[in-house]
């Protein structure tokens, strides 16, 4: 069936796009940037995406079609960038849906990071789910570029009706404060009802009255901040018709009430957040307890030595109501009884989507308390961080190789460059360290990049250096974890002979926080600078 066939049929196309590699250019790395530099011709029969990630050109992307030359901004010489290959299966099909042209719009630019640090993070997959899980994601990264760079439809009335559409968003943001009906802004754009709102929807992402909401809502945040004005007045002011609708909508958009906003913003709001303290702390607020388990302890690293600890694992939560909290914030990784205790107790806000991105995390977190600015400012100095420790160790390692172990009184777990967490993210990815694997099993743990190692693998385990933990969870007596540095297979090891093992923070390394990662940063450079 050709292309005319599947038309008239109805069906979709038969395209193939392929996958061939993923690649993380950090800032600096100025041998990687050459082919950004508008004059290097593209001879291969792949595609390339080349998507800035920070700097001065964050948010840009590029597509560049084979035999063609690439033009991009000088500015963007010095920002760090993904660069994804990928070929297609060489139809008709599969190249009308690729835009024709080469910077790409890629809005928002929160998901389009998402995708591609989950992409990254994939990179070396070699189990049947992971690999369908790294193909799926590509597929939705290209349909998420293709949706927002479709050629649009030849029709007479397109630029007058887009026209229309813009005008009636300058009104919404102009008279917000008004009651403004879907019909009247229609008429306003000189289209019809049926197709104004979806036009509106393609160029905006929301239908009209979602996105009139959230102009006023934004408003309500900027007084909730500045002014000490009644909450009946912001809603008046916003353009709702009373308090209590204003409440439901804010804490339906934002997570929290807008009395736990203004809080939040001056510092008052009294937040419980177990094992989520790491980005409370970095967003500039503190918790009112913090995270406490009976093998591992709390999160020394944070310095909250003031404040009283709750033990999670316990598995009561009614113990949080003497703190009196304004808020809870869980992850989704506790038992429905748990979370029916917390509401009972406060105000309760559970972070479904699971994700081992801290950026994207972090920004989770931030939105609830309206410092989402913090929060890009704070990722940007850690990438700034970043680079720096990754230049130096470049000029340090010399291709020397690296490995971290978590050991306990009854495994040996080897992190590689595989894993999408707590070490590896920042190992591997963040300061480009070259990872070391011995010969293991695929961890109980099924997670990507994980190993266990029995006493005998250790043979296999030559690199240059190595990182450990200790774990207490197995141990049944005091220092049983550390037994294994008796053993003359441990004291046989390279690194071992050379002085070359570093021992770090347990909670510091297990946690895939902000703070946690800077500081894990700071014990590499501290070890092997």
């Amino acid at each position: 069936m050709d292309i005319e066939q599947r038309k008239q049929a109805g069906t979709a196309p038969l395209v193939q796009y392929v996958l061939q590699s993923i690649r993380l250019i950090v800032a600096g790395e100025q041998a990687e940037m050459s082919h950004l530099n508008g004059s290097d011709r593209n001879d291969k029969e792949s595609f390339e995406l080349l998507i800035i990630m920070s700097g001065t050109g964050q948010g840009k992307c590029y597509l560049q079609r084979p035999g063609t030359f690439l033009s991009v901004d000088q500015e963007v010489m010095s920002c760090s960038y993904y660069r994804v290959c990928f070929a297609t299966s060489g139809d008709d099909a599969a190249s009308s849906l690729l835009p024709d042209k080469q910077e790409l719009a890629c809005a928002p630019f929160a998901k389009t990071m998402e995708l591609l640090d989950e992409l990254y993070g994939l990179r070396g997959a070699t189990g049947e789910l992971e690999l369908f899980q790294r193909f799926v994601r590509f597929q939705e990264l290209l349909l998420f570029l293709f949706r927002q760079n479709a050629p649009a439809a030849e029709d007479k009335g397109t630029d007058i009706e887009r026209h229309g559409v813009e005008l009636s968003i300058r009104h919404i943001h102009q008279y917000y404060r008004e009651p403004l009906t879907v019909e009247e802004l229609a008429s306003l754009a000189g289209i019809d009802r049926w197709k104004y709102t979806r036009l509106f929807k393609e160029a905006k992402g929301q239908v009209p009255l979602q996105y009139l909401n959230e102009v006023r809502i934004n408003q309500a945040k900027k007084w909730l901040a500045s002014t000490d004005d009644k909450l009946l007045d912001i809603a008046l002011n916003a353009g709702f018709n009373n308090e209590y609708y204003f409440n439901r909508r804010f804490k339906q958009t934002v997570g929290i009430s807008p009395g736990q906003y203004r809080r939040s913003r001056k510092g008052q709001l009294r937040v419980v957040a177990p094992y989520l303290e790491d980005f409370i702390v970095a967003l500039d607020m503190q918790p009112i307890a913090q995270y406490w388990h009976a093998k591992w302890g709390k999160q020394e690293y944070l310095g909250l030595n003031h404040i009283p600890t709750f033990d999670e694992n316990g598995g009561n939560f009614d113990a949080l109501s003497g703190y009196k909290p304004d808020l809870i914030l869980l992850m989704d990784r506790y038992e429905q009884q748990q979370y029916s205790q917390c509401r009972r107790i406060s105000s309760t806000c559970i972070l479904r989507e699971q994700t081992n991105n801290w950026r994207t995390l972090l920004r989770t977190v931030a939105d609830y308390f309206g410092r989402t600015e913090l929060a890009d400012d704070i990722i940007a100095k850690y990438d700034s961080k970043a680079r720096n420790a990754r230049h130096t160790l470049s000029q340090v390692m010399k291709g020397e190789t690296v490995a971290f172990l978590r050991i306990s009184a009854d495994h040996i777990i080897q992190y590689t460059e595989e894993g999408q967490g707590f070490v590896s993210t920042v190992l591997y990815g963040d300061v480009g360290l070259r990872s070391h694997s011995a010969v293991g099993v695929a961890s109980k743990a099924n997670r990507p990049g994980m190993f266990n190692l029995s006493v005998e693998d250790l043979h296999a385990l030559t690199a240059d250096h190595l990182f450990i933990t200790f774990d207490k969870w197995h141990s049944q007596a005091e220092g049983k974890e550390r037994e294994l540095l008796k053993q003359p297979e441990w004291r046989n090891l390279p690194a071992v002979r050379n002085n070359h093992v570093y021992e770090v923070d347990f909670l510091t390394w297990m946690n895939n926080g902000i703070i946690s990662n800077g500081k894990k940063i700071d014990d590499i450079l501290r070890s092997l600078a």
